[in-house]
């Protein structure tokens, strides 16, 4: 939860002094809350992730700086209609080396930030797999049928009357394919994309906003333990746990993509819902991946139907 900050006009000028006395004391740095008539002003209070934020700040802007450069370098050909393209080479590298640089740069802040990470990894890799799927130019055949052209060539020559004539062995026809490209306006609308992805981690860490409170309800029944753990491995090893009792909060999450495993105990029967949703569920029993970045904070399982998903508030979360 964040720290509510004032500044001097918000203070009526009774507590002004109060409250300057406090900080030349030096007693603010030890974390304490000033009343004053019907305002309440805290200070001095750190959250577990201010530090974070205040080292990703620069380390994204400088990834931001680098993708804004090498998306002006980009360089456009005409494709085989005359239009403008990029090569998708070149699309394919940068997306990848901005994910690198987005990756390294939450590494280098520390290990608390993985499920941004995760999350910043996912969306990147959806954008690269559309890039691939993106139409480009058919390359051309060297020839329709079974034999190549030099072959074709001196079976005719055989089977013509000159018997006698020594075959003309024709070379082929080499036709060289037109470049892979991609089209410039759908390669810009996910380089927008692209940047709409680093952007966002940028405000988080500058607006001091990496953690949420998260609420986790279930359906029919409440006390349901919900575990949830960053998606990916650090040197192979599984990361740890995070458990909540439904309906119940947790408070300094940090942002990002998670993985989850809801058990309800029924007697002897328990009743769980994972994600990673699990090889053949039906499209009505998939879940919703856990992401504290661009969903909510209020997560919700229904047990009956076989899915959590992301809810707007605790009053959604009903049978």
């Amino acid at each position: 939860m964040k720290t509510d900050r004032f500044s001097s006009a918000s203070i009526p000028k009774t507590g002004g002094l109060l409250v300057g006395l406090l900080f030349v004391a030096g007693v603010a740095a030890a974390g304490v809350s000033i009343q004053v008539g019907p305002f309440t002003a805290e200070f001095g209070r750190d959250h577990p992730t201010k530090k974070l934020a205040a080292a990703l700040t620069p380390q994204v802007a400088e990834v931001q700086k680098r993708f804004g450069e090498s998306r002006r370098a980009l360089r456009t050909v005409p494709d085989p209609d005359g239009k403008p393209a990029y090569l998708r080479k070149d699309v394919v590298e940068l997306t990848a080396r901005t994910g690198e640089d987005l990756a390294k740069a939450i590494e280098n802040v520390g290990p608390e930030l993985r499920p941004l990470e995760d999350w910043s990894a996912e969306e990147l890799a959806r954008i690269q797999a559309e890039i691939g799927t993106l139409p480009g130019p058919k390359t051309a055949a060297f020839s329709s049928g079974p034999f190549p052209p030099y072959a074709v060539a001196v079976v005719a020559s055989l089977s013509s009357p000159a018997k006698h004539a020594k075959p003309k062995a024709v070379a082929p026809k080499v036709v060289v394919p037109p470049p892979d490209t991609v089209p410039t306006e759908k390669s810009n609308s996910l380089l927008d994309e692209i940047g709409e992805v680093v952007s966002r981690i940028f405000v988080l860490a500058s607006t001091d906003d990496l953690e949420v409170k998260l609420w986790v309800g279930s359906t029919p029944a409440t006390k349901a333990t919900f575990s949830f753990q960053s998606q990916g491995k650090i040197q192979g090893s599984t990361p740890a746990s995070t458990i909540v009792q439904t309906n119940g909060k947790k408070d300094h999450v940090v942002r990002g993509l998670y993985a989850y495993r809801a058990a309800l105990a029924k007697g002897a029967v328990t009743e769980v819902v994972t994600y990673p949703n699990p090889a053949g569920a039906s499209a009505t029993q998939k879940s919703e991946r856990l992401d504290l970045v661009k969903g909510s904070s209020f997560f919700c399982c229904q047990f009956k139907e076989g899915y959590c998903h992301h809810v707007d508030n605790e009053k959604e979360c009903r049978p």
